[in-house]
Protein backbone atom coordinates (compact mmCIF):
# COMPACT_ATOMS: atom_id res chain seq x y z
CA UNK A 1 0.00 0.00 0.00
CA UNK A 2 1.65 3.24 -1.13
CA UNK A 3 1.08 6.55 0.64
CA UNK A 4 1.35 10.12 -0.64
CA UNK A 5 1.02 13.50 1.03
CA UNK A 6 -0.89 16.11 -0.95
CA UNK A 7 -1.03 19.70 0.30
CA UNK A 8 -3.94 21.86 -0.88
CA UNK A 9 -4.67 25.49 -0.08
CA UNK A 10 -7.06 25.64 2.87
CA UNK A 11 -7.53 21.87 2.79
CA UNK A 12 -4.99 20.62 5.30
CA UNK A 13 -3.10 17.41 4.55
CA UNK A 14 -4.66 14.67 2.43
CA UNK A 15 -3.39 11.12 2.87
CA UNK A 16 -4.06 8.69 0.04
CA UNK A 17 -3.65 4.91 -0.01
CA UNK A 18 -4.29 2.89 -3.15
CA UNK A 19 -6.19 -0.40 -2.91
CA UNK A 20 -7.48 -2.41 -5.84
CA UNK A 21 -11.13 -3.56 -5.75
CA UNK A 22 -12.31 -7.05 -6.44
CA UNK A 23 -14.17 -7.64 -9.69
CA UNK A 24 -16.76 -10.42 -9.60
CA UNK A 25 -20.47 -10.86 -9.10
CA UNK A 26 -21.38 -9.86 -5.57
CA UNK A 27 -21.59 -12.81 -3.21
CA UNK A 28 -20.87 -13.46 0.46
CA UNK A 29 -19.19 -16.26 2.40
CA UNK A 30 -19.53 -16.77 6.16
CA UNK A 31 -15.94 -16.81 7.45
CA UNK A 32 -16.66 -16.24 11.15
CA UNK A 33 -15.21 -19.59 12.22
CA UNK A 34 -11.90 -19.22 10.40
CA UNK A 35 -11.65 -15.55 11.40
CA UNK A 36 -12.10 -16.46 15.07
CA UNK A 37 -15.32 -14.51 15.70
CA UNK A 38 -18.00 -17.25 15.58
CA UNK A 39 -19.45 -16.33 18.96
CA UNK A 40 -22.75 -17.04 20.67
CA UNK A 41 -24.78 -14.83 23.03
CA UNK A 42 -23.72 -11.64 21.23
CA UNK A 43 -25.98 -8.61 21.57
CA UNK A 44 -24.05 -5.67 20.18
CA UNK A 45 -21.01 -5.07 17.99
CA UNK A 46 -18.85 -2.18 16.89
CA UNK A 47 -16.06 -1.87 14.32
CA UNK A 48 -13.20 0.58 14.97
CA UNK A 49 -9.49 0.86 14.28
CA UNK A 50 -8.65 1.44 17.94
CA UNK A 51 -4.87 1.04 17.51
CA UNK A 52 -4.47 3.05 14.29
CA UNK A 53 -2.92 0.30 12.17
CA UNK A 54 -5.30 0.87 9.26
CA UNK A 55 -7.53 -2.17 9.84
CA UNK A 56 -10.88 -2.23 11.67
CA UNK A 57 -11.04 -4.22 14.89
CA UNK A 58 -14.22 -5.65 16.43
CA UNK A 59 -15.69 -5.19 19.91
CA UNK A 60 -18.65 -7.40 20.78
CA UNK A 61 -21.04 -7.06 23.71
CA UNK A 62 -22.04 -10.35 25.29
CA UNK A 63 -24.57 -11.26 27.97
CA UNK A 64 -21.71 -11.74 30.42
CA UNK A 65 -19.02 -9.25 29.31
CA UNK A 66 -17.36 -7.71 26.25
CA UNK A 67 -14.62 -9.10 24.03
CA UNK A 68 -12.21 -7.10 21.89
CA UNK A 69 -10.85 -8.76 18.74
CA UNK A 70 -7.77 -7.30 17.09
CA UNK A 71 -7.56 -7.53 13.31
CA UNK A 72 -4.34 -9.26 12.29
CA UNK A 73 -4.09 -6.75 9.42
CA UNK A 74 -1.76 -9.10 7.54
CA UNK A 75 -4.04 -10.33 4.79
CA UNK A 76 -5.05 -13.47 6.70
CA UNK A 77 -8.49 -12.15 7.63
CA UNK A 78 -8.08 -13.40 11.19
CA UNK A 79 -8.67 -11.82 14.59
CA UNK A 80 -7.15 -12.37 18.03
CA UNK A 81 -8.96 -11.91 21.34
CA UNK A 82 -7.03 -9.13 23.12
CA UNK A 83 -9.62 -8.30 25.77
CA UNK A 84 -7.38 -9.08 28.71
CA UNK A 85 -4.29 -7.41 27.24
CA UNK A 86 -6.27 -4.29 26.36
CA UNK A 87 -7.74 -4.15 29.88
CA UNK A 88 -11.28 -3.68 28.64
CA UNK A 89 -13.49 -6.30 30.37
CA UNK A 90 -16.60 -4.15 30.13
CA UNK A 91 -19.74 -4.37 32.27
CA UNK A 92 -21.67 -7.60 32.61
CA UNK A 93 -24.95 -7.73 30.71
CA UNK A 94 -23.36 -5.59 28.01
CA UNK A 95 -25.46 -4.41 25.07
CA UNK A 96 -23.69 -1.93 22.85
CA UNK A 97 -20.29 -0.34 22.20
CA UNK A 98 -20.18 3.24 20.87
CA UNK A 99 -16.73 4.37 19.72
CA UNK A 100 -15.65 8.04 19.82
CA UNK A 101 -12.62 10.18 20.64
CA UNK A 102 -14.47 11.88 23.50
CA UNK A 103 -11.37 13.61 24.90
CA UNK A 104 -9.98 14.81 21.56
CA UNK A 105 -6.56 13.22 22.01
CA UNK A 106 -6.54 11.51 18.63
CA UNK A 107 -7.40 7.91 19.54
CA UNK A 108 -10.73 6.11 19.88
CA UNK A 109 -12.36 5.57 23.25
CA UNK A 110 -15.44 3.40 23.79
CA UNK A 111 -18.66 3.71 25.77
CA UNK A 112 -20.45 0.46 26.58
CA UNK A 113 -24.16 0.36 27.38
CA UNK A 114 -25.28 -2.31 29.82
CA UNK A 115 -28.87 -3.54 29.68
CA UNK A 116 -31.60 -5.42 31.49
CA UNK A 117 -32.32 -9.10 31.80
CA UNK A 118 -34.81 -10.18 29.12
CA UNK A 119 -37.30 -8.69 26.69
CA UNK A 120 -40.27 -7.17 28.52
CA UNK A 121 -38.66 -7.69 31.93
CA UNK A 122 -39.52 -5.47 34.86
CA UNK A 123 -36.92 -7.12 37.03
CA UNK A 124 -33.75 -5.77 38.61
CA UNK A 125 -31.88 -5.21 35.36
CA UNK A 126 -28.13 -5.38 35.03
CA UNK A 127 -27.17 -3.97 38.39
CA UNK A 128 -24.14 -2.40 36.67
CA UNK A 129 -23.53 1.10 35.39
CA UNK A 130 -22.49 1.66 31.81
CA UNK A 131 -18.75 2.00 31.24
CA UNK A 132 -16.49 4.49 29.48
CA UNK A 133 -12.99 3.30 28.59
CA UNK A 134 -10.33 5.84 27.63
CA UNK A 135 -7.76 4.75 25.04
CA UNK A 136 -4.24 5.11 26.45
CA UNK A 137 -2.69 5.21 22.98
CA UNK A 138 -0.70 2.00 23.56
CA UNK A 139 -3.41 -0.58 22.76
CA UNK A 140 -4.70 -0.50 26.33
CA UNK A 141 -7.65 1.24 27.96
CA UNK A 142 -8.47 2.78 31.34
CA UNK A 143 -11.90 2.72 32.97
CA UNK A 144 -12.80 6.41 33.45
CA UNK A 145 -16.51 5.94 34.17
CA UNK A 146 -16.47 7.41 37.67
CA UNK A 147 -14.09 10.24 36.82
CA UNK A 148 -16.18 11.36 33.84
CA UNK A 149 -19.61 10.90 35.44
CA UNK A 150 -21.23 8.84 32.67
CA UNK A 151 -21.95 5.65 34.64
CA UNK A 152 -25.63 5.72 33.78
CA UNK A 153 -27.54 3.77 36.47
CA UNK A 154 -30.40 2.91 34.14
CA UNK A 155 -30.59 -0.20 32.01
CA UNK A 156 -29.38 0.79 28.56
CA UNK A 157 -29.38 -0.61 25.05
CA UNK A 158 -28.28 2.33 22.88
CA UNK A 159 -25.63 5.06 22.95
CA UNK A 160 -24.71 7.69 20.37
CA UNK A 161 -22.20 10.54 20.32
CA UNK A 162 -22.54 14.00 18.72
CA UNK A 163 -21.83 17.66 19.45
CA UNK A 164 -25.41 18.77 20.15
CA UNK A 165 -24.46 22.18 21.59
CA UNK A 166 -21.93 23.08 18.87
CA UNK A 167 -19.16 23.83 21.35
CA UNK A 168 -16.60 21.66 19.57
CA UNK A 169 -16.63 18.55 21.77
CA UNK A 170 -18.71 15.38 21.85
CA UNK A 171 -21.80 14.78 23.97
CA UNK A 172 -23.56 11.46 24.59
CA UNK A 173 -27.19 10.27 24.41
CA UNK A 174 -28.06 7.04 26.24
CA UNK A 175 -31.32 5.16 25.59
CA UNK A 176 -32.64 3.28 28.62
CA UNK A 177 -35.03 0.55 27.47
CA UNK A 178 -35.36 -1.77 30.46
CA UNK A 179 -37.03 -1.18 33.79
CA UNK A 180 -34.64 -1.31 36.72
CA UNK A 181 -36.07 -1.85 40.20
CA UNK A 182 -33.10 -0.07 41.77
CA UNK A 183 -33.71 3.07 39.65
CA UNK A 184 -37.30 4.30 40.07
CA UNK A 185 -38.64 6.40 37.19
CA UNK A 186 -35.79 5.56 34.84
CA UNK A 187 -35.29 8.11 32.04
CA UNK A 188 -33.02 8.50 29.03
CA UNK A 189 -29.80 10.47 29.56
CA UNK A 190 -28.03 13.24 27.67
CA UNK A 191 -24.48 13.78 28.91
CA UNK A 192 -23.09 17.19 27.99
CA UNK A 193 -19.32 17.29 27.68
CA UNK A 194 -18.00 19.92 30.08
CA UNK A 195 -14.72 20.21 28.18
CA UNK A 196 -12.63 19.25 31.20
CA UNK A 197 -12.93 15.47 31.07
CA UNK A 198 -16.28 15.35 32.85
CA UNK A 199 -19.92 15.23 31.76
CA UNK A 200 -23.23 16.49 33.18
CA UNK A 201 -26.57 14.77 32.56
CA UNK A 202 -28.78 17.53 31.11
CA UNK A 203 -31.53 15.33 29.65
CA UNK A 204 -34.31 16.81 31.79
CA UNK A 205 -33.29 20.43 31.21
CA UNK A 206 -32.85 19.78 27.51
CA UNK A 207 -36.25 18.11 27.24
CA UNK A 208 -35.17 14.69 25.94
CA UNK A 209 -35.38 12.54 29.09
CA UNK A 210 -38.85 11.31 28.17
CA UNK A 211 -41.54 10.21 30.54
CA UNK A 212 -40.81 7.63 33.22
CA UNK A 213 -39.97 4.20 31.84
CA UNK A 214 -40.21 5.25 28.22
CA UNK A 215 -38.93 2.14 26.49
CA UNK A 216 -36.26 3.70 24.27
CA UNK A 217 -34.09 1.32 22.29
CA UNK A 218 -31.80 3.64 20.31
CA UNK A 219 -31.10 7.28 19.54
CA UNK A 220 -29.66 8.73 16.33
CA UNK A 221 -28.31 12.25 15.79
CA UNK A 222 -29.36 13.90 12.51
CA UNK A 223 -29.65 17.44 11.21
CA UNK A 224 -33.05 16.71 9.66
CA UNK A 225 -33.89 20.37 8.94
CA UNK A 226 -30.46 21.34 7.63
CA UNK A 227 -29.93 24.28 9.99
CA UNK A 228 -26.53 23.22 11.29
CA UNK A 229 -27.60 21.74 14.64
CA UNK A 230 -27.85 18.08 15.60
CA UNK A 231 -31.44 16.91 16.15
CA UNK A 232 -32.30 13.65 17.90
CA UNK A 233 -34.47 10.75 16.71
CA UNK A 234 -35.40 8.11 19.30
CA UNK A 235 -36.70 4.61 18.49
CA UNK A 236 -39.32 3.70 21.09
CA UNK A 237 -40.82 0.28 21.78
CA UNK A 238 -44.56 0.12 22.64
CA UNK A 239 -45.17 3.63 21.35
CA UNK A 240 -44.38 5.93 18.44
CA UNK A 241 -40.84 7.10 17.80
CA UNK A 242 -39.90 10.65 18.75
CA UNK A 243 -38.16 13.39 16.77
CA UNK A 244 -36.60 16.16 18.85
CA UNK A 245 -35.70 19.40 17.09
CA UNK A 246 -32.57 21.06 18.45
CA UNK A 247 -33.56 24.63 19.32
CA UNK A 248 -29.94 25.79 19.35
CA UNK A 249 -30.05 27.00 22.95
CA UNK A 250 -29.37 23.75 24.80
CA UNK A 251 -32.97 22.57 24.62
CA UNK A 252 -35.06 20.43 22.28
CA UNK A 253 -38.70 20.42 21.18
CA UNK A 254 -40.71 17.29 20.37
CA UNK A 255 -41.86 17.89 16.77
CA UNK A 256 -42.83 14.29 15.99
CA UNK A 257 -46.49 14.87 15.19
CA UNK A 258 -45.94 17.93 13.02
CA UNK A 259 -43.05 16.25 11.20
CA UNK A 260 -45.14 13.18 10.36
CA UNK A 261 -43.35 10.78 12.71
CA UNK A 262 -46.18 8.58 14.00
CA UNK A 263 -44.71 5.09 14.06
CA UNK A 264 -43.68 2.36 14.03
CA UNK A 265 -45.57 0.77 16.89
CA UNK A 266 -42.40 -0.91 18.15
CA UNK A 267 -39.30 1.05 17.15
CA UNK A 268 -36.08 -0.95 17.51
CA UNK A 269 -33.11 0.28 15.46
CA UNK A 270 -32.43 3.31 13.27
CA UNK A 271 -30.62 3.64 9.95
CA UNK A 272 -29.82 7.15 8.71
CA UNK A 273 -28.89 8.17 5.16
CA UNK A 274 -29.76 10.49 2.30
CA UNK A 275 -31.35 7.66 0.36
CA UNK A 276 -32.48 9.67 -2.69
CA UNK A 277 -29.52 12.11 -2.70
CA UNK A 278 -31.65 15.24 -2.44
CA UNK A 279 -29.50 16.75 0.31
CA UNK A 280 -32.00 15.91 3.09
CA UNK A 281 -31.56 13.13 5.65
CA UNK A 282 -33.91 10.13 5.55
CA UNK A 283 -34.20 7.36 8.12
CA UNK A 284 -35.55 3.89 8.70
CA UNK A 285 -36.89 2.57 12.01
CA UNK A 286 -37.21 -1.20 12.33
CA UNK A 287 -40.42 -2.71 13.69
CA UNK A 288 -41.65 -5.73 15.62
CA UNK A 289 -43.61 -7.23 12.73
CA UNK A 290 -44.74 -10.57 14.16
CA UNK A 291 -47.87 -11.77 12.41
CA UNK A 292 -49.65 -12.35 15.74
CA UNK A 293 -49.24 -8.68 16.65
CA UNK A 294 -52.16 -6.46 15.64
CA UNK A 295 -49.68 -3.61 15.10
CA UNK A 296 -47.38 -5.50 12.79
CA UNK A 297 -46.26 -3.98 9.52
CA UNK A 298 -43.11 -3.19 7.58
CA UNK A 299 -40.30 -1.29 9.19
CA UNK A 300 -40.94 2.42 8.62
CA UNK A 301 -38.96 4.33 5.98
CA UNK A 302 -39.27 8.07 6.64
CA UNK A 303 -38.30 10.00 3.53
CA UNK A 304 -37.47 13.63 4.24
CA UNK A 305 -39.66 16.09 2.32
CA UNK A 306 -36.97 18.78 2.79
CA UNK A 307 -39.52 21.07 4.47
CA UNK A 308 -39.28 19.81 8.05
CA UNK A 309 -41.64 16.88 7.45
CA UNK A 310 -41.37 13.21 6.47
CA UNK A 311 -43.56 10.68 4.68
CA UNK A 312 -43.53 6.89 5.08
CA UNK A 313 -42.28 5.35 1.84
CA UNK A 314 -41.72 1.78 3.05
CA UNK A 315 -44.18 0.16 0.67
CA UNK A 316 -43.13 2.46 -2.18
CA UNK A 317 -39.56 1.23 -1.82
CA UNK A 318 -40.58 -2.43 -1.51
CA UNK A 319 -39.69 -2.95 2.16
CA UNK A 320 -41.40 -6.20 3.15
CA UNK A 321 -43.74 -6.98 6.02
CA UNK A 322 -41.87 -10.19 6.85
CA UNK A 323 -43.83 -11.10 10.03
CA UNK A 324 -40.63 -11.25 12.08
CA UNK A 325 -39.00 -9.04 14.71
CA UNK A 326 -36.59 -6.77 12.84
CA UNK A 327 -33.72 -5.13 14.74
CA UNK A 328 -30.48 -3.87 13.22
CA UNK A 329 -30.80 -1.84 9.97
CA UNK A 330 -28.03 -0.49 7.75
CA UNK A 331 -28.10 1.57 4.59
CA UNK A 332 -25.01 0.28 2.81
CA UNK A 333 -23.69 0.14 -0.75
CA UNK A 334 -22.53 -3.48 -0.51
CA UNK A 335 -22.20 -3.94 -4.29
CA UNK A 336 -20.35 -0.64 -4.94
CA UNK A 337 -22.82 0.38 -7.68
CA UNK A 338 -23.23 3.96 -6.38
CA UNK A 339 -26.59 3.62 -4.64
CA UNK A 340 -27.57 2.63 -1.12
CA UNK A 341 -28.88 -0.86 -0.40
CA UNK A 342 -30.43 -2.06 2.87
CA UNK A 343 -29.62 -4.84 5.35
CA UNK A 344 -31.83 -5.76 8.33
CA UNK A 345 -31.25 -8.37 11.05
CA UNK A 346 -34.11 -10.24 12.72
CA UNK A 347 -34.96 -12.56 15.59
CA UNK A 348 -33.38 -11.12 18.67
CA UNK A 349 -34.58 -12.30 22.03
CA UNK A 350 -38.06 -13.50 21.19
CA UNK A 351 -37.27 -16.42 18.90
CA UNK A 352 -34.55 -18.04 16.88
CA UNK A 353 -34.82 -19.01 13.25
CA UNK A 354 -36.06 -15.65 11.95
CA UNK A 355 -34.12 -14.80 8.78
CA UNK A 356 -32.27 -11.57 8.18
CA UNK A 357 -32.83 -9.76 4.89
CA UNK A 358 -30.50 -8.14 2.38
CA UNK A 359 -32.04 -5.78 -0.17
CA UNK A 360 -30.49 -4.54 -3.40
CA UNK A 361 -31.44 -1.05 -4.53
CA UNK A 362 -32.60 -1.26 -8.15
CA UNK A 363 -32.95 2.07 -9.91
CA UNK A 364 -34.39 2.68 -13.37
CA UNK A 365 -35.17 6.06 -14.93
CA UNK A 366 -34.65 7.73 -11.57
CA UNK A 367 -37.09 5.45 -9.71
CA UNK A 368 -35.54 3.22 -7.05
CA UNK A 369 -36.90 0.26 -5.08
CA UNK A 370 -35.47 -2.54 -2.95
CA UNK A 371 -35.41 -6.18 -4.05
CA UNK A 372 -34.84 -9.07 -1.59
CA UNK A 373 -31.60 -10.79 -2.66
CA UNK A 374 -30.86 -12.60 0.61
CA UNK A 375 -30.80 -16.10 -0.85
CA UNK A 376 -28.97 -15.09 -4.00
CA UNK A 377 -26.16 -13.42 -2.07
CA UNK A 378 -25.66 -16.26 0.42
CA UNK A 379 -26.54 -14.41 3.64
CA UNK A 380 -29.43 -16.58 4.79
CA UNK A 381 -28.41 -16.58 8.44
CA UNK A 382 -31.29 -17.64 10.69
CA UNK A 383 -29.87 -17.10 14.14
CA UNK A 384 -31.62 -14.73 16.51
CA UNK A 385 -29.81 -11.53 15.57
CA UNK A 386 -29.62 -8.06 17.12
CA UNK A 387 -26.67 -6.00 15.91
CA UNK A 388 -25.68 -5.50 12.29
CA UNK A 389 -22.34 -3.84 11.56
CA UNK A 390 -20.50 -3.39 8.24
CA UNK A 391 -16.80 -2.77 7.60
CA UNK A 392 -14.16 -3.51 5.01
CA UNK A 393 -12.30 -5.68 7.51
CA UNK A 394 -10.03 -7.24 4.89
CA UNK A 395 -9.27 -3.94 3.10
CA UNK A 396 -10.17 -5.27 -0.35
CA UNK A 397 -12.44 -2.35 -1.26
CA UNK A 398 -15.89 -3.70 -0.40
CA UNK A 399 -17.96 -3.90 2.78
CA UNK A 400 -18.35 -7.07 4.82
CA UNK A 401 -21.19 -7.85 7.24
CA UNK A 402 -20.98 -8.92 10.89
CA UNK A 403 -24.29 -10.28 12.24
CA UNK A 404 -24.53 -10.58 16.04
CA UNK A 405 -26.56 -13.65 16.97
CA UNK A 406 -27.77 -13.85 20.54
CA UNK A 407 -29.38 -17.28 20.17
CA UNK A 408 -29.31 -20.19 17.79
CA UNK A 409 -26.43 -20.04 15.33
CA UNK A 410 -23.09 -18.41 16.22
CA UNK A 411 -22.57 -14.88 15.00
CA UNK A 412 -21.71 -14.59 11.31
CA UNK A 413 -19.03 -12.65 9.46
CA UNK A 414 -20.05 -12.51 5.81
CA UNK A 415 -17.02 -11.70 3.66
CA UNK A 416 -17.99 -9.82 0.51
CA UNK A 417 -16.28 -11.57 -2.37
CA UNK A 418 -17.34 -9.53 -5.34
CA UNK A 419 -18.63 -5.97 -5.31
CA UNK A 420 -19.05 -4.91 -8.92
CA UNK A 421 -17.84 -1.31 -8.76
CA UNK A 422 -14.98 0.89 -7.65
CA UNK A 423 -14.98 2.67 -4.29
CA UNK A 424 -13.69 5.64 -2.31
CA UNK A 425 -13.18 5.89 1.45
CA UNK A 426 -13.15 9.32 3.09
CA UNK A 427 -11.71 9.70 6.58
CA UNK A 428 -11.86 12.98 8.46
CA UNK A 429 -9.42 14.75 10.77
CA UNK A 430 -11.34 17.39 12.65
CA UNK A 431 -10.05 20.16 14.87
CA UNK A 432 -10.76 20.72 18.55
CA UNK A 433 -12.60 18.05 20.51
CA UNK A 434 -14.35 16.38 17.55
CA UNK A 435 -11.34 14.82 15.87
CA UNK A 436 -13.29 12.29 13.72
CA UNK A 437 -15.75 14.85 12.37
CA UNK A 438 -18.83 13.20 13.87
CA UNK A 439 -21.89 14.98 12.50
CA UNK A 440 -20.15 16.00 9.27
CA UNK A 441 -21.82 15.42 5.91
CA UNK A 442 -19.68 14.18 3.02
CA UNK A 443 -20.88 14.70 -0.55
CA UNK A 444 -19.41 12.93 -3.57
CA UNK A 445 -20.33 13.94 -7.12
CA UNK A 446 -19.90 12.00 -10.40
CA UNK A 447 -21.28 13.41 -13.67
CA UNK A 448 -23.63 15.74 -11.82
CA UNK A 449 -25.05 12.98 -9.58
CA UNK A 450 -24.39 13.21 -5.85
CA UNK A 451 -24.07 10.74 -3.02
CA UNK A 452 -24.08 11.74 0.64
CA UNK A 453 -22.73 10.12 3.81
CA UNK A 454 -23.20 11.20 7.43
CA UNK A 455 -20.37 10.54 9.90
CA UNK A 456 -21.93 8.91 12.97
CA UNK A 457 -21.02 7.23 16.25
CA UNK A 458 -23.69 4.71 17.23
CA UNK A 459 -25.65 3.06 14.43
CA UNK A 460 -28.50 0.70 13.67
CA UNK A 461 -29.38 -1.29 16.76
CA UNK A 462 -26.71 -1.82 19.44
CA UNK A 463 -24.10 -1.37 16.72
CA UNK A 464 -21.30 0.90 15.61
CA UNK A 465 -19.15 1.21 12.51
CA UNK A 466 -16.00 3.01 11.42
CA UNK A 467 -16.40 6.78 11.42
CA UNK A 468 -15.72 7.29 7.76
CA UNK A 469 -17.64 7.70 4.52
CA UNK A 470 -17.62 4.73 2.15
CA UNK A 471 -18.83 5.34 -1.40
CA UNK A 472 -19.37 2.87 -4.22
CA UNK A 473 -18.51 4.49 -7.55
CA UNK A 474 -19.92 1.92 -9.97
CA UNK A 475 -17.93 1.94 -13.25
CA UNK A 476 -16.43 5.40 -12.64
CA UNK A 477 -12.67 5.67 -12.29
CA UNK A 478 -12.83 8.92 -10.34
CA UNK A 479 -15.10 11.31 -8.48
CA UNK A 480 -15.49 14.77 -9.96
CA UNK A 481 -15.81 16.36 -6.55
CA UNK A 482 -15.73 15.48 -2.85
CA UNK A 483 -17.00 18.02 -0.31
CA UNK A 484 -17.06 17.84 3.48
CA UNK A 485 -19.50 20.01 5.42
CA UNK A 486 -18.06 20.10 8.93
CA UNK A 487 -20.16 20.60 12.10
CA UNK A 488 -18.19 23.80 12.72
CA UNK A 489 -19.57 25.30 9.49
CA UNK A 490 -16.27 24.90 7.66
CA UNK A 491 -16.21 23.29 4.21
CA UNK A 492 -13.54 21.30 2.39
CA UNK A 493 -13.74 20.54 -1.34
CA UNK A 494 -11.36 18.60 -3.59
CA UNK A 495 -11.80 17.71 -7.24
CA UNK A 496 -10.90 14.94 -9.68
CA UNK A 497 -10.30 12.25 -7.06
CA UNK A 498 -9.17 8.86 -8.41
CA UNK A 499 -11.15 5.76 -7.45
CA UNK A 500 -10.03 2.92 -5.16
CA UNK A 501 -8.33 5.05 -2.53
CA UNK A 502 -8.55 5.94 1.13
CA UNK A 503 -8.40 9.72 1.59
CA UNK A 504 -8.06 11.62 4.85
CA UNK A 505 -9.25 15.25 4.78
CA UNK A 506 -8.31 17.74 7.47
CA UNK A 507 -10.76 20.39 8.65
CA UNK A 508 -9.61 23.90 7.69
CA UNK A 509 -9.22 26.64 10.27
CA UNK A 510 -12.17 29.03 10.58
CA UNK A 511 -10.64 32.14 12.17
Amino acid sequence: MGWQNIQGAGLGVILIASILPTAAQAEFVNVAEEAGVALKNVRGAGWADYDGDGCPDLLVALKSRVRLFHNACDGSGSFADVTRAARIPGPSNAWMPAWADYDGDGDLDVYIAAGGSEYGSTGPGSGNPNKLYSNNGDATFTDVTSATGVGDPGSSTGASWADFDNDGDLDLFVANRWRVAAVPNSFDSLYRNNGDGTFTNVASQAGVAGKAFRQSFMGAWIDYDGNGTQDLYVAVDFGPDILYRNDGNGSFTDVSEGAGVRGPAHGMGIAVADLNADGCTDLLSTNNTQDDDAEHGPSVLYMNNCDGTFHNAAREFGILDRAVVEWGPNFVDWDNDADLDLAVTAGGMLTSGEPNVLYENLCEAGVCAFADVTDREGVTDVGAAFASAWADYDNDGDLDWFVANTRGEPSALFRNDGAVGAYLKIRLAGRGGNRRGIGANVELEIDGVSQFALIQSGKGYASDEEQQAFFGLGPADHADRVSVFWPSGAQTTIENVSANQIITLTEPRTE
